[in-house]
Parts: structure tokens; sequence; C-alpha cells
């Protein structure tokens, strides 16, 4: 298959309990307000070029050329959240989605919808001894509209490696480490 493994940051973040608004900043409406979020950066690694990528306002078209030419885009969370956010933005694909999180989570006996706490990106890379992220995405959204375009460049460069290298951890092991219990989740992805 001709894979794109990819992740998109926001322009304007979410106000929750653990990231309470601050003046100067503009937020979206909620979670579900992903036309309100807007796309500050989308990062993607090129498995059949074997290269990463990065998409803006200025070169989104090339994304779409890109995937034009692909089998199928990875990502983590991406059912819920990247995939949505790029409809919303008038980004549209018609390749087949995968996402990590939702294989391994209903691996795991997670019902369809939850998130479960403990059970991120993050914390599945690490328990599988894996690169994790290289920061918090609360912070993206401040960062773009403080102007530090590199660092959230940067940091969705790391999930994307986080989630390279989880993709390709399970396509060689047939699974994951659960990082709440330790157990072993067996998971198949189309390689």
């Amino acid at each position: 298959m001709k894979l794109v493994i990819y992740d998109t940051e926001i322009c304007h973040g979410i106000v929750t309990e653990n990231n309470p608004a601050q003046p100067g900043y503009k937020y979206a409406e909620g979670w579900h307000d992903f036309a309100g979020m807007g796309i500050s950066t989308l990062c993607a690694f090129d498995m059949h070029e074997n290269r990463y990528r990065v998409f803006m306002a200025d070169n989104f078209s090339q994304w779409e050329s890109l995937i034009d030419e692909r089998t199928a885009v990875v990502g983590f969370n991406n059912y819920s959240f990247d995939d949505r956010l790029l409809e919303a933005n008038g980004i549209t694909f018609g390749l087949q989605s995968i996402d990590l999180a939702a294989l391994i989570w209903r691996a795991a006996g997670i019902p369809q919808g939850e998130h479960p706490k403990g059970f991120g990106l993050d914390a599945i890379c690490l328990a599988n001894k894996l690169p994790g992220k290289t920061g918090s995405a609360a912070s993206a959204p401040q960062d773009y509209q403080d102007g530090y375009i590199g660092r959230v460049i940067d940091y969705c460069l790391g999930d994307v490696r986080s989630t390279l290298y989880l993709y390709r951890y399970i396509v060689q092991n047939g699974g994951v480490k659960d990082p709440r219990t330790g157990q072993w989740i067996n998971v198949r992805v189309p390689a």
C-alpha cells in the first residue's frame, strides 16, 4: 500500500479546565467546532517516497495532489479529530483512512467513541519503547497565534514520527503493550 502517515495542528485552541482562556488569544467554540479551530499545519510522512512533508495554507493543494496518488492515510485518533478537521476546512479525500487509536482501543475492548485516559499516543509509544510526543497539543494554537510557526511544525512532525514508529511496530509485532496494564494487545493493521 502507498501510505501517508499524518497529523494536524489547529490555529485556535479549545478552552478546557486544564486549558483556560488566556487574554489576547482566539478560541474555537468547543471540540466539535472543527471549522472554528482552523488548520495551522498538516505534517506527513510519505511512505512511498520515504520523506516528511509539511503543508500549510499556501500549499494545501499539494497535500490533495499527494493523497490522490496514495491508497491510504494513517493517523492516531484521526477518525474523531484530524479527518473531521480537514473536512470542516474544505480538505476532503476519498481514500482509506486508518486510525491506529481506533484499532488499538477496539482490540483492548474500549467501547467505540470513548477516549480512555492514559491510553493516548504518548503513553502507548513509551510503553512500547518508541519515541513519544515532543510537547503538548494545548500549547500549539497559542504558539501559532504568537508566530512560533516553526515550533508548531516541529511539534506536529514529532507526532507524525511517533505515529509512524507505532504503525511500523504494530505491523512488525502484531500488537502493542497496554500502557495501563502492561498486557499485550493483538492489533492488525493494513500493511
